[in-house]
């Protein structure tokens, strides 16, 4: 793998074809505002090689959802796509097409002129033997000057360039090679704060990386990267700019796919967006690779603590001898840092990062005693019942109350003898689970500890399985619903969840399951979901620690209500799958399960949320030791 990789900020290295000749149009408007596709921070999305349909029907998502496309590149004869949005956050206009002729871009392009758009992006590909385009086209709201032009040939691009390299910065470059010729593309805007800018074609990879040292060094920005075959080779085009804002940035290239998503999570975990998106064309047996331009996008970049806290990450995978881990810290509503380290599958090169999903183990008793409390609040059931008037057939010595089994005061006991895991049933609820794991016998006098009154403390993640089975009654809904309804969809987790999986394999975001560094075999797999309410949840680091924020920041209830729910006392677990610390100022949960090792820590005083998650079972240096690591920095560095 060759991944030209370059960090810098503010200046300084941190390491049938139908020819239109060309189209030019310059308005005289007086310009109030310079490039709308670079603000300081904003919403984006990213896909890349989906297919014409799959593409089709991202589009039609992106645009509900209020995203303006800012770049598409045509792949592969028209097999592929690629694309970059952005939020819509000044309603502008727009419009965007692929796969038109020579005419159909010639009618759009005239007819959105005169509508008082301009081009922000286009890009040429020969599909079924036909020179094809796509064109985005925006609403020219600060009234730039701008010119455009396609199909140049060399001597006219050069003619065009010394041209218009006075009054305007191009921003866009496009080149194809068609039967042995090539033609270049170039949208120039009006630079009305006199930017410092470099153009650059033709270049060989070399070229490219020599180019990219120099002006980088100089304080130059890559803005917009091609790679092209030309003369059966690949040749590069780019256009630097100078770096005003001193903002960082990045750009990558000779990238495999799965390289490009790896760098996608790991610099929008370090607060980027993508820019721009290239697809390279095969040559010399490289096989598919990818160039791509990322740009500072949130104040994440910038956090004083940001290299303490990756260290404290990168440290902690390398001592436990981890696959993976993930990390979040928010302080009072604002995601401060997000990341992760080591791999979520490492035979497959897949790297972990924030929103990689990992099994919670028994960080899911307190999200689901968030749930209770919720429901409680919303009148839906009342918690000092007794479990035996909501769920029938209980054995005669279940005389707790749904309370007392959120808080193990209930004398449900425990594991039994590490038996009690050995299943790959999937349940679709905590009755169905109830009523038949192990026989049904936890719904027996048997799981009663005979040595013990109601109040007695006995940690029991069976207990969930009772608490979650009397919860779906009430509510009239399954566990995994109830999950998604009330705790997830509220703060839009996506990822915090019941787990449904047959199989410890990664797949999507989820990690592996690991035993130690090596993945447990099929035949090895557990399938929690018999103790989806103790034990059997699954979330990424960045959504559980939103969860941890929603329940310190009063996001599910009143401040009065989460006082009660963490008042059930300081024992491990005991308010309401919660453990109170320090006084207590802190609440916080340990998990250990098959492939988990969890932890989740809330400061309260300081308003600060930690998460850590692994895809092991007892790592040498636990999580609950890098949580603390991570709240010292957050303290130190506000």
């Amino acid at each position: 793998m060759n991944i030209m990789f370059m960090l810098y900020r503010s200046g300084k290295l941190i390491r049938n074809i139908l020819l239109m000749a060309f189209m030019v149009v310059l308005y005289t408007s007086e310009a109030r505002a310079q490039d709308f596709h670079d603000p300081e921070s904003l919403s984006w999305k990213f896909r890349y090689g989906a297919s014409d349909s799959a593409f089709s029907r991202v589009w039609e998502s992106y645009k509900d959802d209020g995203f303006i496309p800012i770049d598409i590149e045509m792949d592969n004869g028209g097999a592929d796509y690629s694309g970059v949005w952005q939020k819509n956050t000044d309603g502008r206009q727009w419009a965007s097409w692929r796969r038109l002729t020579s005419d159909q871009f010639h009618d759009r392009w005239n007819e959105y002129r005169e509508k008082g758009f301009r081009p922000i992006d286009q890009d040429a590909e020969v599909i079924d033997g036909q020179l094809r385009y796509s064109l985005i086209m925006v609403e020219n709201k600060e009234g730039l000057n701008w010119v455009s032009n396609r199909n140049l040939t060399n001597e006219q691009f050069s003619e065009k360039f010394e041209a218009n390299k006075g009054k305007f910065k191009p921003i866009d470059i496009d080149a194809i090679e068609v039967r042995g010729r090539m033609l270049y593309s170039i949208i120039w805007v009006e630079n009305t704060s006199n930017q410092d800018w470099v153009e650059l074609r033709d270049m060989t990879p070399k070229n490219y990386g020599q180019n990219f040292e120099k002006y980088s060094e100089q304080g130059y920005r890559v803005s917009d990267l091609d790679c092209y075959e030309r003369n059966g080779n690949l040749a590069y085009a780019a256009i630097w700019e100078k770096n005003q804002p001193g903002r960082g940035w990045v750009a990558l290239r000779q990238m495999s796919s799965q390289d490009l998503r790896n760098n996608w999570h790991k610099y929008s975990d370090q607060g980027m967006r993508i820019v721009d998106i290239e697809k390279c064309p095969s040559i010399n047996g490289r096989g598919t690779q990818y160039a791509a331009v990322w740009r500072e996008n949130n104040t994440r970049y910038d956090w004083k603590g940001r290299t303490d806290a990756q260290k404290a990450l990168s440290d902690f995978a390398g001592n436990a001898n981890i696959p993976g881990v993930g990390a979040a810290i928010i302080r009072n509503g604002k995601v401060i840092f997000q990341s992760g380290a080591g791999f979520a599958d490492k035979d497959k090169n897949i790297t972990a990062h924030s929103g990689t999903i990992y099994r919670l183990a028994s960080i899911a008793k307190p999200v689901t005693g968030t749930l209770a409390y919720d429901m409680e609040e919303a009148g839906i059931i009342d918690l000092d019942d007794r479990t035996d008037t909501i769920i029938s057939d209980l054995g005669t010595q279940h005389d707790h109350t749904v309370r007392q089994l959120l808080q193990n005061l209930s004398c449900v006991k425990h594991y039994s003898d590490g038996d009690d895991n050995g299943t790959q049933v999937q349940y679709n609820s905590s009755q169905s689970a109830l009523n038949s794991h192990l026989g049904g016998v936890i719904k027996t006098n048997t799981w009663i500890s005979t040595d013990c009154s109601p109040g007695a403390f006995i940690y029991s993640t069976h207990g969930y399985t009772l608490a979650g089975a009397a919860l779906e009654i009430e509510a009239d809904a399954t566990f995994a619903d109830l999950i998604k309804t009330r705790i997830a969809d509220p703060l839009g987790l996506d990822t915090l969840r019941v787990e449904v999986r047959s199989s410890p394999d990664s797949s999507g975001e989820r990690a592996t399951i690991n035993a130690g560094s090596s993945k447990v075999s099929n035949t090895q797999f557990e399938n929690v979901s018999w103790k989806a309410g103790g034990s059997g949840m699954e979330s990424s680091a960045r959504d559980l620690a939103l969860f941890g924020d929603g329940v310190l920041r009063d996001r599910y209830f009143p401040r009065a209500t989460r006082d009660i729910m963490w008042s059930g006392g300081t024992i491990n677990g005991q308010a309401n799958g919660w453990d109170l610390n320090s006084g207590p100022t802190q609440a916080s949960k340990t998990g250990s399960n098959q492939g988990s090792n969890s932890h989740i820590r809330i400061d309260i005083a300081n308003g600060i949320t930690v998460v850590a998650l692994t895809n092991t079972k007892n790592p040498s240096v636990n999580t609950k030791v890098l949580t603390q690591q991570l709240l010292d920095i957050a303290r130190a560095n506000p």
